[in-house]
């Protein structure tokens, strides 16, 4: 799918499920049961190529995403991130703004990391939910962090899992401190206000 790369996969097994055996571009790791995150930690853990992808076994990668390959061989981002389209067959377009970040985030399916990033900042065992949300805001307020916005959509998401319909009360203690850390006092204080219509905002985007 994508030219002159080296594809490594890491597939994490629900448990109970039995082991492939690895190939040499394919491994698979046994889920814990601890939930979505702790098993990109653990394909991270197992990982050795420059860049990450994390995708579920209902969401699968679209032709447009080989057009990556040039700037993945040239390393001339840390982030790529693109539009994904749901599974009901809308596209969802990532924010570019930071503030907009803390109130819709980039769809995981859509985010192509530096795999370096999530040693710096990992995923939160407690963020049951939206332990990517934190890790994207964080990484788009390093300006250190090289962003790619891509405009073709590069996955199709299946919108039926958890993150549409569960609340995060670990994310929602964390918050407050998260857009004071990484908005500008003007930006924190729009965020402040943006809270109170947070509700009318998700139901418009149907969006968590």
């Amino acid at each position: 799918m994508l030219p002159a790369l080296e594809i490594e996969v890491i597939v994490v097994q629900p448990t109970g499920v039995p082991m492939p055996a690895d190939s040499t571009t394919v491994r698979f790791i046994s889920d814990t049961g601890r939930g979505v995150y702790m098993a990109y930690r653990a394909g991270l853990e197992r990982a050795t190529g420059e860049y990450c992808w994390f995708m579920g076994d209902d969401d699968y990668p679209l032709d447009a995403a080989a057009q990556l390959s040039a700037a993945l061989l040239a390393g001339q981002a840390d982030l790529i991130v693109a539009p994904v389209i749901f599974s009901s067959g809308r596209v969802y377009r990532p924010t570019r703004s930071r503030l907009i970040l803390h109130f819709l985030n980039w769809c995981q399916q859509g985010v192509i990391y530096r795999r370096s990033l999530l040693t710096r900042v990992r995923f939160f065992r407690r963020l049951s939910v939206q332990a990517d949300q934190y890790v994207n805001i964080m990484l788009r307020a390093d300006p250190s962090v090289r962003t790619t916005f891509f405009s073709t959509p590069i996955c199709v998401f299946g919108v039926g899992g958890v993150s549409g319909r569960l609340r995060d009360t670990g994310y929602a203690s964390v918050r407050m401190a998260l857009a004071r850390r990484t908005l500008s006092g003007s930006s924190f204080l729009m965020f402040r206000a943006l809270l109170l219509a947070e509700p009318v905002i998700k139901r418009v985007v149907k969006i968590r």
